[in-house]
């Protein structure tokens, strides 16, 4: 008789995270796969079929969330969930899918209507105590997911785009089209195995270069080019094609890789829908696996393709997946059968290889223990242990710092433009000081990369990072964050503008671009226009020139205002004097890019009122908030909170200075509010992580943009991400937010 999970809970997730398995029963035991049923399955959201198939009223698919049979159905509400399983002898009432005008149970006729409600059950009418409305089939929530349709059998379950919408972001960064796709095959198949056996081994690559020889002819599975990502509720392996194999030299046969998609995808949404996209043309495989008892797991693939996909690739594709799986399978089968004899007591994973499949035992721990899915945390807002593995002067006042996880696993994922929000402990300072730098290169699963100019007036932590941060030096960051993104839906030429230290944004868009373009012979059009003082301030000066080198569409123009005396005009700068839009528009047609802007608030202001005066749309107008440096926009909106639908201005009231404003929706952030009517708060981050922001409420309410990750007491908002809250009196006037400002 083992332990139920909820006494073992720390202990368990204690030596998760050390790296080791878990007890060989949670793999063979019939009653934790009992449990797992009640506790994962039952409270998940499970993957049905494509939405595709739902299109019309009556259509339906069955399938099972864990072993529980369910039906999806389209009536005259939208997509409707039930268990499939009749009220009168428990007979499944709809099988396979297809179109239905009501929902007949093949066993005694008793039929529901598309809506759930039991219609008719046969001599019902002479059995006493007997109301059809007593029997309806009993529900369940269902939801779509891009081209996909989930089902969860918990009524309370939170959205199922709360889950795995992020998910949808990064299949897109894959070049696939999901609306493009097409299913072109269904099969079921069993395995000799344990569920968590065969995920885990899904979530790594470990065994990659040993194990499959044909996905490793395809594919790059070097560690240093495989990413392994873990998000809160779905986790990601990301590689791309090897340059032999789109060079036709592949040793081994594998598929044809010369399509679109370079990069190749792999991702579990917890708990047992995983979604592949391999190299070549658009393909994308979705396979569902249900414990079927301790040893053995059933389940079905799907393939899905672009239209336009010939016979021939699908058919390769199809095989090719299918190849990896059987190998897979001989593994899977392998290691159930070690488990089943007992010994060795403990595995081990290796915590940096194998940590997606290590972040999966965590949340099979959290489901076990019965704790509210909802609760676990978000990983995203947790810091951890950096260290500086090594630092590189780019100018006389700019450095990069290096950083890397002290654990050894890999960085989360972030896209080029987002910021590093740390934490570090100074001398002196009672409590640690919080920063954000944006992270200077294109992502690397190994490292981040910090350019920090020294500030000797007033740069408490970047001072410290150039005094003392050495190899060695550790820091605490959370994960990546920020919007300053490229428009990836946009093929118009990039026009990248920085001053100063704002450059770290754009050398970050520089070379992703550049990577990009050497993956995929393809390089985008970029003009890039830098301002700096002097040769002596010009960070990354001779990478950018190489880059100019390399880049077919790579434009450059340095302008110094105050060139040194060894400053040589054509070699090290390109002009004298400041970056204004008049300079811009000898450079590039302000009507043909897409601009990107970073660097000290007046010098962005001024080009942002210029662009948009020569008639560049504001939406093409893109720029970086940090420090005091950002730009009001004339008459933007904001996104507000569903909830504050006021349409009427909101009285906002600072008290300490006896001003008061009118909110309106084109207002923006409180703080937005506060410095349009002549207030200097401060603040930092602008994306309610540092705290710097925090202000007192003396009454009303906020809604915040986006949840804060910085803490803060009661009677305290942060009004860098905050919006005031509509509240009426009984005559309907609105009440109004004061501030202590």
């Amino acid at each position: 008789m083992i332990v139920d999970p909820a006494e073992r809970y720390e202990e368990l997730l204690a030596a998760v995270a050390r790296g080791e398995s878990l007890p060989m029963s949670w793999y063979t035991d019939p009653l934790i796969t009992t449990l797992e049923l009640e506790r994962i399955f039952h409270r998940t959201w499970q993957y049905v079929g494509p939405l595709s198939e739902l299109a019309n009223v009556g259509d339906y698919i069955a399938g099972f969330a864990g072993i529980v049979p369910v039906v999806v159905i389209r009536n005259d509400d939208g997509l409707a969930g039930f268990v499939n399983v009749c009220r009168h002898r428990r007979h499944q009432v709809m099988k396979g899918r297809g179109s239905a005008k009501v929902m007949q149970c093949g066993y005694h006729a008793w039929t529901y209507a598309l809506s759930g409600c039991l219609k008719g059950a046969p001599r019902s009418q002479s059995e006493p105590n007997f109301d059809l409305a007593d029997y309806p089939l009993l529900p369940a929530r269902a939801e779509a997911l891009g081209p996909w349709v989930f089902i969860n059998l918990d009524l309370n379950a939170r959205p199922l785009s709360s889950y795995f919408g992020a998910a949808l972001d990064l299949i897109a960064q894959s070049g696939i089209d999901l609306d493009d796709l097409q299913l072109w095959s269904r099969e079921e198949w069993e395995s000799g195995a344990n569920w968590k056996t065969m995920l885990e081994n899904f979530l790594e690559c470990y065994h990659c270069a040993v194990a499959h020889p044909s996905f490793s002819a395809a594919i790059d599975v070097r560690p240093e080019n495989y990413q392994l990502t873990a998000f809160d509720w779905f986790l990601s392996q990301i590689g791309h094609v090897r340059e032999s194999a789109l060079e036709g030299h592949s040793a081994v046969s594998i598929p044809d890789v010369r399509g679109g998609l370079v990069q190749a995808q792999y991702h579990l949404l917890w708990p047992n829908c995983t979604i592949s996209i391999n190299p070549g043309f658009p393909n994308l495989e979705i396979d569902v696996w249900i414990p079927n008892g301790p040893n053995s797991t059933k389940g079905f693939s799907e393939h899905y393709f672009g239209r336009g996909v010939t016979r021939q690739f699908a058919e390769q594709m199809i095989a090719f997946n299918e190849e990896v799986g059987k190998e897979d399978d001989a593994l899977t089968t392998s290691v159930q059968i070690g488990l089943l004899s007992g010994l060795p007591a403990k595995g081990r994973f290796m915590t940096g290889a194998e940590h997606l499949a290590v972040d999966f035992l965590r949340l099979v721990v959290n489901g076990l223990a019965g704790r509210d899915q909802a609760s676990a945390p978000d990983v995203r807002n947790v810091y951890v242990d950096l260290e500086v593995t090594r630092a590189e002067p780019e100018s006389e006042c700019i450095t990069s710092f290096y950083l890397r996880r002290v654990d050894g696993a890999s960085l989360a994922a972030w896209e080029p433009g987002m910021f590093l929000p740390i934490c570090v402990d100074l001398p002196g300072q009672p409590r640690p000081v919080f920063r954000t730098y944006t992270i200077s290169d294109a992502p690397d699963p190994d490292y981040y990369r910090l350019s920090i100019k020294r500030d000797p007036a007033k740069g408490m932590v970047s001072n410290h990072f150039h005094d003392r941060c050495v190899a060695g030096s550790r820091v605490k960051a959370m994960a990546p964050r920020g919007k300053f993104l490229l428009d990836r839906s946009s093929d118009r030429p990039i026009v990248l503008i920085s001053g100063g230290v704002g450059i770290t944004p754009m050398i970050a868009f520089t070379n992703a671009l550049l990577e990009e373009g050497r993956r995929t012979g393809k390089f985008r059009p970029i003009v890039f226009i830098h301002g700096t003082k002097d040769g002596r301030g010009h960070a990354f000066a001779r990478h950018l020139r190489d880059a100019a080198a390399e880049h077919p569409a790579f434009k450059l123009h340095v302008c110094y205002s105050d060139p040194g005396a060894d400053d040589v005009q054509g070699t090290a700068y390109d002009s004298a004097g400041r970056i204004d839009v008049d300079l811009v528009r000898t450079l590039v047609d302000p009507q043909a890019g897409d601009f990107y802007l970073c660097g000290p608030q007046p010098f962005m202001q001024s080009l942002f009122d210029g662009l948009v005066g020569f008639g560049v749309p504001e939406d093409r107008i893109h720029f970086e908030s940090f420090g005091n440096a950002t730009v009001h926009r004339r008459g933007a909106g904001v996104k507000t909170p569903a909830r504050n639908g006021a349409a009427t201005p909101i009285p906002v009231r600072f008290a300490g200075s006896g001003i008061e404003a009118r909110w309106t929706r084109d207002a923006g952030t409180l703080l937005e509010l506060a410095e349009a009517s002549g207030l200097a708060p401060t603040y930092g981050c602008r994306s309610g992580i540092c705290g710097s922001c925090i202000t007192r409420i003396l009454s009303g309410s906020v809604d915040y943009l986006e949840e804060p990750v910085a803490f803060r007491e009661d009677g305290q908002v942060l009004i860098c991400c905050s919006v005031p809250h509509s509240s009426r009196n009984p005559d309907g006037e609105e009440l109004g937010v004061m501030l202590e400002l």
